[in-house]
């Protein structure tokens, strides 16, 4: 009998191993666990790159493989670059989760540097987060290929102000078109295509021939219009051609000095389009600061500082940049932009009746507006701060504006004509940061040294898209080679101490000397 049960046993047992294996092997999904599957690839499916400046695009492809629906947002880190997600409801059922099978892609853009180009490779490590589950750690590594054709058209730009405050004021930009090449290129007409100048302009003769890195130079003006003054900037991007070439895109800022000042609050709520538990992209306006823009959406810092790791200093965020707010909602009423105002105060006026007037919390106005309340004087307001009813606010008319007294403004430093190196002194108070900026092109090298007493200020550099390139910290010297155009933020920082520290920042921009071949024996 035991015989006959141990015989039974094992014929079922190999039935069943049979039965698991008919239909080939099976998913690693156990019950609802859910799964994050990441996969990496260059949009054009390139596997190479040729030159320092090339720019490369990311696709960062994320499956949900398990039976549990994910809560957005998608969030990609792959190191210094900065992904872009949509929001997981504009794929498949496009609801607020990314389901079963779903799959959105997200999207980060590199620019080869001179680094990658003698190392011949390029190699990026990336992980996705969706709904607190984060993916498998892969990446991708692009090789050194063919070097690109002998004649190379590089574009720089330049703006005959970095700064405008009037509608009709006209910025004139230079165009310099140069051939990196070995070889002459040429006889052509090249051309300047620019987002905002309208049809593409001729630089140079139409019978140039351009040698080895020979410039020709042209000029484009650009008139400020009634638009331009409701924006915090101007931003040109313009590109170059010539004999069936182009150039890498060249961009330009322009700051406005002037926004306009807003201020009459109706008693109705503003409407709300947002969809809650979505994102949003946010570009910064003059004078926002990062955790008023939380409020704006009724987000989470927490959410929205590891959405943003290319802000070091949160208390430091510039007019223009986009700020990725996930979830909105998720904590709070969405009002949406514009998240601040400016108010001019009147007489009879006082801390509590404006706070009341734009539902805003009295403390964060004080803190925001460390002034006296006087007639005349200009204060910013963190609407809808108190979290009561919204109110919107109304432009006041046009040419009324003002600079609001507490924004923060970096200092522009600017080399004298012939020198590579320019030096600042000044005094850091307790608690307080410094900010200065110079513009690079690429092919230079950016130094920096700071002299002060050691560890007691920090000092950090920021990139044109506000990426972290140094973070805020005592290492006093620091460099880098740039491979992208635009202005570079230096912050300062007092550390320690209750009194005023003395400082000397230094910033040297060179240019490397070409290299030569030196011959054989």
């Amino acid at each position: 009998m035991k015989k006959l049960i141990r015989n039974s046993l094992s014929s079922i047992i190999v039935l069943l191993l049979s039965a698991c294996n008919l239909f080939g092997p099976q998913t690693s999904i156990i019950g609802n666990t859910p799964v994050v599957k990441l996969t990496v690839q260059t949009q054009n499916g390139a596997t190479t790159f040729s030159q320092a400046g090339e720019m490369i695009t990311y696709n960062y492809v994320i499956t949900n493989t398990g039976a549990t629906p994910l809560a957005g947002p998608v969030i990609v880190v792959d190191a210094t670059k900065l992904v872009t997600c949509p929001p997981v409801n504009t794929v498949g059922n496009q609801d607020n989760y990314l389901d079963l099978n779903e799959t959105i892609t997200c999207t980060a853009p590199y620019t080869i540097s001179q680094a990658d180009v003698t190392t011949a490779s390029v190699t990026n490590v990336a992980t996705a987060t969706v709904g607190g589950v984060t993916s498998n750690q892969t990446g991708i590594t692009l090789t050194l290929g063919a070097p690109a054709p002998s004649a190379i058209l590089k574009l720089t730009k330049t703006s005959s102000s970095q700064t405008y405050g009037q509608a009709g004021e006209t910025i004139t930009y230079t165009f310099t078109i140069t051939n990196t090449g070995a070889t002459p290129f040429g006889p052509y007409q090249f051309t300047i295509t620019d987002n905002k100048l309208g049809a593409p302009l001729n630089c140079g003769p139409a019978d140039t021939t351009l040698a080895p890195n020979q410039p020709v130079s042209c000029t484009g003006t650009y008139t400020i219009t009634q638009a331009d003054m409701n924006l915090a900037s101007v931003i040109n991007s313009a590109t170059a051609s010539g004999g069936g070439q182009n150039s890498a895109p060249a961009t330009v800022t322009i700051t406005n000095l002037a926004a306009p000042i807003t201020q009459v609050p109706p008693t109705t709520s503003p409407p709300s389009n947002l969809t809650p538990g979505s994102t949003i992209q946010h570009q910064v306006a003059v004078g926002e600061w990062l955790i008023q823009i939380v409020r704006c959406y009724g987000a989470t810092f927490t959410d929205v500082r590891n959405a943003n790791p290319q802000i070091s200093d949160p208390d430091f965020i510039l007019p223009a940049m986009i700020v990725t707010v996930p979830r909105i909602g998720s904590a709070g009423k969405i009002y949406g932009p514009p998240c601040i105002s400016f108010y001019t105060v009147q007489g009879g006026d006082t801390w509590e009746s404006i706070a009341q007037r734009y539902n805003a919390d009295i403390v964060v106005l004080k803190k925001v507006n460390p002034v006296a309340l006087s007639a005349g004087t200009v204060i910013k307001i963190p609407l809808n701060s108190a979290g009561g009813n919204g109110v919107s606010v109304t432009a006041l008319p046009p040419n009324t504006t003002a600079i609001p007294p507490t924004a923060t403004v970096a200092m522009r430093i600017t080399l004298d004509p012939g020198q590579s190196t320019a030096a600042r002194v000044g005094v850091i108070n307790p608690n307080e940061k410094l900010h200065y900026v110079i513009a690079a092109t690429p092919g230079q090298m950016l130094s920096i040294k700071l002299t002060a007493p050691a560890n007691e200020v920090a000092i950090g550099v920021n990139g044109p898209t506000g990426l972290a390139l140094k973070p805020l910290d005592a290492s006093p010297t620091w460099s880098t080679a740039i491979s992208t155009g635009g202005d570079y933020f230096i912050d300062l920082a007092a550390l320690t101490g209750g009194s005023s520290k003395s400082y000397t920042l230094e910033v040297s921009l060179t240019t490397p000397p070409a290299p030569t071949n030196t011959p054989g024996p």
